[in-house]
């Protein structure tokens, strides 16, 4: 009677370890594949489809370190639609314009120009002057992430024009996470 006893002690203690052994593999496991997921996620491109845009291109592809293998079409008409929005506005929509920028740029941007863009906005809407931004050539550099628009800027208040010029925009992305965010606009002189 006395060695069965001793059988299931020592059956007892051989199925502790199996257990911790097998807990410690599944642990390890797991922490190898939550690891090799963060990895993927930082270095996986980004698939986005445009409307409009895809009937044309197909599929477009943003990388999350850097810009190569996007689309230079896909930047242009990113910076396009971000243009329309700080510079093609009439008194009713202007401060919602620009806050539809702001929530594109990045949050250095966003913390530099905040106030003094709704500032201005709200200035624009107050004294009831339009304004529109036509593009007519469309320059993008991968490498700086940056596109280069010229256009004719016009401005009115009321009915009458008061401002036709030519103009060169410089829009500069970063790209965060697979989106791209706007560092830096400005009037190339």
């Amino acid at each position: 009677m006395k060695a069965r006893y001793t059988d299931i002690l020592v059956n007892a203690f051989s199925e502790v370890r199996a257990w911790k052994a097998t807990t410690l593999c599944v642990t390890g496991l797991c922490a190898m594949l939550a690891l090799a997921l963060i990895w993927q996620t930082q270095n996986t491109p980004t698939i986005l489809i445009p409307a409009g845009f895809a009937e044309t291109t197909g599929k477009v592809s943003v990388h999350p370190k850097d810009f190569r293998n996007t689309s230079p079409d896909y930047l242009a008409q990113t910076a396009l639609g971000d243009l329309a929005l700080i510079l093609t506005w009439h008194p009713d929509n202007v401060v919602m314009q620009y806050q539809r920028f702001l929530n594109r740029t990045t949050s250095a941007l966003y913390a530099d120009q905040n106030v003094s863009l709704l500032a201005e906005a709200e200035k624009h809407r107050q004294t009831g002057v339009s304004q529109s931004f036509y593009p007519e050539e469309v320059k993008v550099d991968l490498k700086a992430a940056r596109v280069v628009v010229d256009g004719f800027l016009v401005r009115w208040e009321g009915s009458k024009e008061v401002l036709r010029r030519k103009s060169r925009f410089s829009v500069t992305y970063v790209n965060h996470k697979g989106f791209l965010h706007v560092a830096n606009l400005e009037l190339v002189k």
